[in-house]
């Protein structure tokens, strides 16, 4: 497999559907590299990992350094989490690629993309539903379902565009205004729940797998109920156990 590039992603827009795992470990990391993914993300913010432990910076850095290493030929995002100022943003991913990101996720407004990318930093970020501001679009559901709100993610797909954003996450939106911004735009739609059309298809592995012990999105895929394998495997390996000691 090799790695992709800035460049090659622009190439395949409107040609190859690409794909797109969010993964935690390097397990996980190497697995989906193993199984051709195209791009992965990684939560790269400094108060906590996936865990929810708190952690320091060597921590993190060791293990984004395992996850990086687990899958050397997949074109890698490391998620900023939420940064105060456009300075910040930018030691924060210089320090991401440091760390051998292709790019980052940062969810601030186009000034921020605008001064990543500045800097040559490669940078993804987010439209539609986003969790951490769905107070203002009514909370957890689909936003542009009426013409005003379309409109105006229409109008924040374009202004990360001008902004230079490499990528978007177009999350919850209906199918018809993705498959509009998708065309409308020159950077790479990343589709959550946002149907087909847009140029990348974009699930958490915990999903995908069957490993997340939390609420599952509506538009999540399962194709594998991991978790129930694992207790099934656990319980066949206590009764051999058992069994054993009786003898």
């Amino acid at each position: 497999m090799t790695k992709l590039t800035v460049k090659d992603l622009f190439e395949k827009k409107g040609k190859v559907k690409l794909t797109e795992l969010y993964v935690t470990n390097a397990l996980e990391a190497y697995a989906a590299e193993k199984a051709g993914i195209d791009i992965q993300i990684v939560s790269f913010k400094k108060e906590t990992l996936r865990t929810g432990v708190p952690t320091n910076r060597w921590f993190r850095d060791a293990h984004i350094k395992d996850i990086r290493e687990a899958a050397p030929n997949t074109f890698m995002i490391y998620g900023l989490g939420q940064l105060s100022s456009p300075d910040k943003a930018i030691d924060a991913a210089l320090i991401a690629r440091e760390n051998g990101a292709d790019a980052v996720y940062c969810g601030n407004s186009p000034k921020y993309i605008e001064a990543l990318r500045n800097e040559g930093l490669p940078a993804v970020s987010h439209i539609g539903l986003i969790p951490y501001k769905s107070t203002w679009t009514g909370g957890f559901k689909a936003v542009g379902k009426d013409a005003e709100s379309a409109y105006k993610v229409y109008q924040d797909a374009i202004a990360y565009d001008n902004a230079g954003a490499i990528g978007l996450e177009v999350e919850c939106v209906p199918d018809r205004v993705a498959e509009i911004i998708t065309k409308k735009v020159n950077l790479l739609t990343l589709s959550m729940g946002s149907g087909p059309k847009c140029d990348v298809e974009f699930l958490f592995i915990q999903d995908v797998i069957g490993t997340n012990t939390d609420r599952v999105p509506r538009h999540a895929k399962v194709f594998k109920d991991t978790n129930k394998s694992y207790e099934k495997l656990l319980d066949d390996t206590i009764e051999g156990l058992k069994n054993s000691l009786m003898m």
